[in-house]
């Protein structure tokens, strides 16, 4: 684990705005900025972000911390991982952070399997090679596939012989448990043997480039599938990975665009065609998982799916996916071709392709033309059609120049006042926001009438703890220790840091920080919550004195309520009578003042 002083050192230099809007797409609002949060279905942005306390928090989920812990629970890696992840975005270095970065465990089974799917890729490579793989290469050599091509993609050919192969995995010390948990096991009555037998070979890479798993693609007509895919194992999720994304993952942000295709040849005839930056779904719908990895892409994502009528339509699903995640994007216009990019590309060449790969629309020009060519928008009805599946992306839009530029467009294709419409959107739209509204007051209001005395009295002086060091000596001073378990934790936290930085401001994303470290995330969303509540009435001594004496009191109670639940439990009466005395004395005194 990285020194605490080395994770100061890189929170200081991140500023948690740029960390945030490298996934999330962000907006000011007042002195704060705001973004959709990307840890629950949030539809109006609930994510807070706080420039001046270097802190987020969701109003809605309750998740907070600073950037670290962001990118943490964002891309779901380890907390040395989000360390480095944010000195990286930030452009922060410090030779400790190599040095100093914790051995990645991997599982040792884990491990064997990555081992055994390597092992077969160096076969599928040997194999191209070889006499028998020549019906492969004048496959290649048909879709002009070179030698370059063939490097780059690490092409290959699975051997006919399907229980060699299987055999050949058993000799470099593979079991056959290994070679069936890649997904390439195949039972016959001879034996085991690879079901990729005969095939050429697409290899897939998991985001970090790690060899996953396979596609392999007929070259004669079997009666079987064109392209079998690996399977899901242990090691391979298809949604968890999108192909070619490993060779883009540094290119993309600094180009400034990707391309997002259907297939490996569409790719590939992109990469010939001068576009390096294309990744492809590999036959599946778009998932959340894939979302992510294109918005850590930090680029515009160019869709680019089939020109037909499924095509088009899963473009249609696939633009809103990326805007509700905030991922900026365009659509490439196919203006009726039916063709994929590696048929124009072949019919075409280079130039054509990229005629058309550049020939890009805004997603609200996109959504248009698609639904004035379903619906011709002559009659009353069929106007009206068109306005019903427009409003939604029309409502997604923010107030501004885009959202006026979508109004007008909507307004011109139906024949509809742009003023109706504006009112139709926005009265739906302040339905929707008197629903978040609701929401979120059935989960806060309840929660702060159920808190007793002594807890809204812990929570406000940990508040004032944050703020004013007066706070935090009467804290040691006089109340010791605070009876909720997180609030306990929280002030000691802060305690610490008061000590180890004396004289200095309470920083609160170090706080945060320091808790995820240390496992205690409750912690880490107790602090970001109370530093971004309104700020409360200057605190005078006379008060934090008072609050003092109410946790005190209070913690008087309810230990004493604590002894005679568990004089019951025991059965013991004698300790019972003590212990209700003590109570009803201490009641006493507390009315008395």
């Amino acid at each position: 684990m990285y020194s605490r002083d080395l994770i100061e050192a890189v929170l200081k230099s991140a500023d948690i705005v740029t960390v945030i809007s490298s996934y999330l797409h962000v907006e000011k609002k007042g002195r704060n900025y705001v973004a959709l949060c990307p840890f629950h279905d949030d539809k109006n942005p609930s994510l807070s972000i706080s420039k001046e306390k270097q802190i987020f928090k969701c109003f809605v989920c309750g998740t907070g911390g600073d950037a670290i812990g962001f990118v943490q629970k964002f891309e779901k890696i380890p907390y040395p991982a989000a360390v480095r992840k944010v000195a990286e975005i930030c452009n922060f270095h410090d030779p400790r952070l190599v040095d100093d970065a914790p051995k990645l465990f991997v599982d040792p089974g884990i491990q064997r399997l990555y081992s055994c799917i390597d092992d077969l890729q160096v076969l599928y490579r040997y194999a191209l090679s070889t006499d028998e793989a020549s019906k492969a290469r004048a496959y290649l050599e048909k879709r002009n596939l070179g030698e370059d091509m063939v490097e780059r993609f690490q092409i290959g050919y699975a051997p006919l012989d399907g229980v060699k192969t299987i055999e050949y995995l058993k000799a470099k010390n593979h079991s056959l448990k290994e070679i069936e948990d890649i997904g390439i096991a195949l039972a016959r009555a001879e034996g085991s043997a690879d079901h990729n037998a005969g095939r050429l070979i697409f290899p897939l890479f998991s985001p970090r480039g790690q060899l996953v798993g396979f596609s392999a693609r007929q070259l004669e007509k079997d009666g079987t599938a064109k392209y079998i895919n690996s399977p899901e194992t242990p090691i391979f999720h298809k949604g968890e990975n999108l192909y070619n994304y490993h060779n883009v993952s540094g290119s993309a942000h600094r180009d400034g665009y990707c391309y997002l295709m259907e297939g490996f040849m569409d790719v590939m005839s992109a990469y010939r065609a001068g576009i390096n930056n294309a990744v492809a779904l590999m036959g599946t719908s778009l998932t959340t998982d894939q979302v992510k990895l294109l918005g850590k892409l930090r680029c515009e994502i160019r869709l680019c799916l089939d020109g037909d009528q499924p095509g088009q339509v899963a473009m249609m699903k696939n633009s809103r996916l990326l805007a509700k995640a905030g991922i900026p994007h365009r659509i490439v216009d196919y203006q009726g071709d039916l063709r994929d990019p590696d048929d124009i590309f072949n019919d075409e060449g280079k130039e054509g392709l990229l005629k058309r790969l550049n020939n890009l629309l805004e997603p609200t020009d996109f959504y248009l033309g698609f639904y004035q060519s379903s619906v011709e928008g002559r009659t009353q009805e069929q106007r009206k059609a068109i306005l019903d599946a427009f409003l939604p992306y029309l409502r997604a839009q923010k107030a501004g120049i885009e959202y006026e530029d979508a109004l007008q467009k909507l307004s011109k294709a139906t024949g509809y006042q742009a003023d109706a419409i504006r009112a139709i959107a926005q009265s739906s739209q302040e339905d929707e926001t008197m629903e978040t509204a609701s929401l979120i007051t059935k989960r806060v209001v309840p929660q702060t009438k159920q808190l007793g005395r002594l807890k809204m009295a812990e929570k406000s002086l940990l508040y004032y703890m944050l703020k004013d060091p007066r706070a935090i000596e009467i804290y040691q001073t006089r109340v010791g220790a605070f009876y909720d378990d997180t609030y306990r934790e929280a002030a000691n936290y802060i305690l610490d840091y008061a000590r180890s930085h004396p004289g200095e401001q309470i920083e609160v994303s170090t706080i945060c920080s320091n808790s995820i470290m240390d496992g205690r995330e409750e912690v880490s969303n107790s602090i970001s919550d109370l530093a971004l509540e309104r700020a409360h009435e200057d605190p005078t001594e006379d008060l934090l004195v008072r609050y003092a004496k109410t946790i005190v009191d209070a913690k008087k109670q309810q230990i004493s309520k604590q002894e005679i639940q568990q004089s019951l439990a025991e059965g013991d009466s004698q300790a019972l009578a003590a212990s209700i005395q003590a109570y009803l004395d201490e009641r006493r005194k507390a009315l008395k003042k």
